[in-house]
């Protein structure tokens, strides 16, 4: 028996059916991705894909329609209404969801709760992403700003004006009520969510698969431009280190590893079919040793079944072996057993590193050296740090040879004040290595290094990256962070632990760091390493802490320019960017001779917005970007980084509305006092530090999604430039927090609700 109630949100009255816009009854299971299907014959529904009303898989409590007429199984007493279901038959024991999705006429008010039912066992499953009010979908798709779940049907249609945000609501349990093996759609939620997440590395995007039982799917081609977020990210051009294949991400149980099925296992590997054996479009492995291959026998690198592709000179693998069912498929592909163990197969693995240091620890870090009130630092002061290094054991033992093991490498930089930071100990392209500059030392009796960085604490900042010509500014009175990292490369792998410690500089203060963005928010959507710390892992493994960045992503840094080098070459043709005109091969150095992204600054406050709006900016700022075609076209967002490395993010796009700033600006909820404040961009708040930076308007900010001619002129035209000085913006006379347009006001997202925009330009 299913009891609905459906309450006026404004009268407060029990509604009956017809006041209602939609009201569809649901029930699917059990929670076996090979099994999961409507349960058609409780629910006494329709199973005719063309049914005239379209009502199939499911019941409308308004104006139902039944396979068999004669079981009327719905009664209404006012606004109670009462479905029985039919009795149980032949459905598989195990763990049912019963959803009601209802919507008001206006489709204003729309939810979908879900109920738990027990058929033929006790035992209870779960969903594989975990319970659908706590699903680890949530961590990334979540809007905070308005609690809506940003997935396919939240954007607005023709049928659904503002979007069918409630059928997004509780993943996966709202989605496997019309995503199952026999349900509203052909097409299974692991078909969807695995296509979705492959994103650009989908080889066939939505063909058929009857081997498997799903039909094709158009819309899985509109996420050919989605790139999975979990860091490591992979290497672009090898869809095989792909972060999508950190299978945990996602999942809140072991059944990616356990239960290998061709579903399963084709939904990503999409260009498998198994009944014909083939693969295609074929897996591309690229050339044995950099070098065109001439036999397959050059191919054997690259497994069993790679063959050599004559005309293109790359090692392919063409086909697989025939598979009608499922029963072998765990004889090669068990969870660490057989010719392809998927545990192996799918290590978070990036194309320079594994994870290779969790567990690993700093402890007892602490920075000396200030002689002014408080022990704060003033000029002059030589600053002397001190920290152990424990490793992953599990009696944690310390690491003795930081300083004589080539495979270390130590990055030391000082940076702030926290509220706009330049650098102050550091070099001109980042750090200070710790083993060639300034004096490091061990002391194996109390296990703990001192490092003393070389000079006194300087008067002025260095100038920021890449950009001598923006000078240096006199350090300011207030808190600095200490930042330092230790990256370890071992087998062409590498990974890093670091550590920050807020100190005072100039004023006799407790210090507190920089927390406009913290490690837990990048880590709720870039990845968690096992141990719960966040993983971001830029710059080849070794950048890992998101409060960090800003130590050298400054105000007026830029990314690399004319004359920066990049690999070795012999002509230019040798050098990635000679075919779009900006280098060229100099002295056996591939050499910037064009500035392929002029004016494009690296400021952490700018470098992030721009990024997660990427694909929906309007390109004032990349108007003259040169682009390397055809992977990165003119005239949109990217960077130009270690090696000469372009880097395109034209297709990025945060997974939630970018007007929830506080996915990002989250708080960080520590307790706070007088005696023990909050970071920089944190108030404390009812005794807990709550995230107020994003709240404070600033141009730099704002004019990255604004990303427009006019929002430019507007913000340089609302900008005092005195003849000497810094700037002097205006901005907080409409967008301070207390202003008419304020940033709280004009990113209200939740009341009234607002749709969110479309996800991709033009009509």
């Amino acid at each position: 028996m299913v009891t609905v109630q459906v309450t006026g949100a404004r009268c407060g009255i029990l509604l009956p059916a017809a006041d209602l816009g939609t009201a569809n009854l649901y029930v699917a299971g059990p929670r076996s991705t090979l099994d999961v299907r409507t349960a058609s014959q409780l629910l006494n529904a329709v199973t005719y894909r063309d049914a005239a009303d379209n009502q199939h898989h499911f019941v409308s409590l308004i104006t139902p329609s039944y396979a068999d007429p004669s079981q009327n199984n719905l009664s209404a007493d006012g606004g109670t209404l009462t479905f029985r279901l039919a009795p149980v038959s032949t459905e598989t024991p195990g763990t049912y969801t019963v959803g009601v999705w209802v919507k008001s006429k206006d489709q204003q008010d729309q939810f979908f709760p879900l109920q738990d039912l027990q058929i033929g066992t006790a035992t209870v499953s779960q969903l594989a992403s975990g319970p659908a009010d706590a699903s680890r979908c949530l961590s990334c798709h979540q809007a905070s700003a308005n609690g809506k779940v940003y997935l396919h049907h939240i954007q607005p249609g023709f049928f659904a004006p503002i979007g069918d945000f409630a059928l997004d609501s509780a993943p996966i349990g709202t989605c496997n009520l019309c995503h199952n093996n026999d349900g509203y759609s052909p097409n299974t939620t692991v078909r969807k969510v695995h296509g979705v997440h492959r994103g650009e590395h989908q080889l066939n995007a939505g063909g058929a698969h009857p081997e498997y039982g799903v039909p094709a799917d158009s819309s899985l081609a509109r996420y050919t431009d989605v790139g999975f977020p979990a860091m490591p990210t992979g290497d672009p051009a090898d869809p095989d280190t792909a972060m999508e294949k950190d299978c945990a991400s996602c999942h809140a149980d072991d059944r990616w590893q356990l239960r290998a099925s061709r579903q399963a296992c084709g939904t990503c590997h999409d260009n498998v079919f198994f009944d014909t054996g083939t693969l295609q479009p074929p897996r591309v492995f690229g050339k044995p040793s950099g070098s065109a291959c001439t036999a397959s026998s050059q191919c054997a690198s690259f497994g069993s079944g790679a063959v050599c592709n004559t005309g293109t000179g790359n090692c392919e693998r063409r086909t697989h072996a025939v598979q009608p069912d499922d029963a072998q498929c765990a004889t090669c592909h068990g969870p660490t057993n057989g010719v392809s163990p998927i545990d192996a197969r799918h290590a978070v693995a990036t194309y320079l590193a594994p994870i290779t240091l969790e567990g690993f620890a700093f402890k007892n870090v602490t920075v000396t050296g200030g002689t002014g009130p408080g022990n704060s630092f003033q000029v002059g002061d030589t600053l002397t740090l001190r920290f152990q290094l424990f490793d992953a054991q599990a009696t944690p033992a310390s690491v003795p040879d930081l300083k004589t093991n080539g495979a270390w490498a130590g990055t030391f930089l000082v940076a702030g004040p926290t509220s706009n930071p330049q650098r102050v100990f550091g070099s001109g392209g980042g750090g200070l290595n710790m083993k060639s500059t300034g004096t490091l030392s061990y002391d194996a009796p109390s296990e703990t290094y001192t490092y003393v960085p070389p000079g006194t604490w300087p008067a002025s900042s260095l100038a920021p990256i890449n950009n001598a010509a923006a000078g240096t500014q006199t350090n300011p009175a207030g808190n600095y962070t200490v930042w330092f990292y230790w990256a370890r490369t071992t087998s062409g792998t590498r990974d890093a632990v670091d550590a920050q410690v807020p100190v005072a500089f100039g004023v006799n203060q407790k210090a507190a760091g920089r927390q406009v963005v913290t490690q837990a928010a990048c880590g709720s959507c870039h990845g968690m390493t096992a141990s719960g710390f966040p993983h971001l892992a830029q710059h080849g493994g070794q950048r890992k802490n998101g409060e960090t960045c800003s130590t050298c992503h400054t105000q007026n840094a830029f990314d690399r320019g004319v004359g920066s080098t990049g690999i070795a070459c012999t002509v230019s043709s040798d050098c990635p960017g000679f075919a779009a005109g900006w280098e060229a091969c100099n002295a056996s150095v591939c050499t910037v001779t064009v500035d392929p992204t002029p004016g494009i600054v690296i400021d952490y406050q700018q470098l992030v917005h721009d990024i997660h709006f990427a694909r929906l900016r309007e390109g004032y700022v990349e108007r003259n970007n040169l682009g390397l075609p055809p992977a990165i076209p003119a005239k949109t967002l990217s960077y130009l980084g270690f090696n000469n490395s372009l880097s395109g993010f034209q297709e990025i796009l945060a997974p939630v509305d970018v007007r929830s700033c506080t996915n990002c600006h989250q708080g960080t909820g520590a307790s706070c006092s007088d005696s023990s404040p909050c970071g920089y961009g944190q108030s404390c708040q009812s005794g807990k530090c709550a995230n107020v930076a994003w709240l404070n308007p600033t141009a730099r900010a704002c004019i990255t999604c604004h990303d427009s001619a006019d929002a430019a002129a507007h913000a340089v035209q609302n900008t005092l430039f005195p003849p000497s000085g810094p700037p002097v913006e205006s901005c907080p006379v409409c967008h301070s927090p207390d202003a008419t347009l304020s940033v709280a006001a004009v990113h209200d997202i939740r009341s009234p609700y607002v749709p969110p925009y479309q996800r991709e330009k033009g009509p």
